[in-house]
């Protein structure tokens, strides 16, 4: 996912390299991370050190930590649309020209053309690829520990381990490799 965004931010595709990058460091929901204002993330001039939101589809409450890469990002596409005359501190993060807030629809179609065009194999691109990804990586991370799962269930309310270890699709992994270390 790295080598992607270092693509996209040298081509110049500032709000795609943004919604990979915050999708994939803070495992929102596709409507959650759209919904997202410049003035949710920054206090000030100052990136916040993390967010507390409520969650559309559940309602629950999530408190998010940002990243350094993920303030490193903000920070970058903030300046490049600051420069541009573009940004807006009330705006939302992820706007269409007009500054309203782009669909669900756009961006999974725009995923689709992004993985394409980088030639990058992903069996269903959208939105949600962003949050499994950042599931993934948490438990790769993690050395695919149990203690992982638990932190994974916990992020996104799930009601147990085992719906997290679907939602992520270790399972079938997990069996396959018992097999393979025979």
């Amino acid at each position: 996912m790295l080598g992607l965004l270092h693509q996209l931010k040298a081509d110049k595709r500032y709000r795609d390299y943004l919604l990979i990058c915050l999708g994939s460091y803070f495992g929102l929901r596709a409507k959650d991370l759209l919904s997202l204002r410049w003035c949710d993330l920054y206090d000030g001039e100052q990136v916040r050190a993390e967010i507390l939101l409520t969650e559309s589809k559940t309602g629950k409450k999530r408190n998010i930590t940002i990243n350094p890469t993920a303030a490193d990002a903000l920070n970058f596409v903030k300046t490049e649309l600051t420069r541009s005359g573009m940004f807006s501190q009330d705006g939302y993060i992820f706007a269409n020209r007009w500054g309203d807030r782009i669909s669900i629809n756009y961006i999974n179609k725009q995923l689709h053309r992004i993985f394409e065009h980088y030639n990058i194999k992903v069996q269903n691109p959208s939105t949600h690829c962003l949050r499994k990804t950042f599931a993934r990586r948490i438990w790769l991370q993690d050395a695919m520990s149990e203690k992982s799962l638990i932190y994974l269930s916990e992020i996104f309310s799930h009601a147990s381990v085992a719906t997290t270890r679907r939602y992520i699709g270790i399972t079938r992994e997990t069996i396959a490799n018992v097999y393979m270390k025979l």
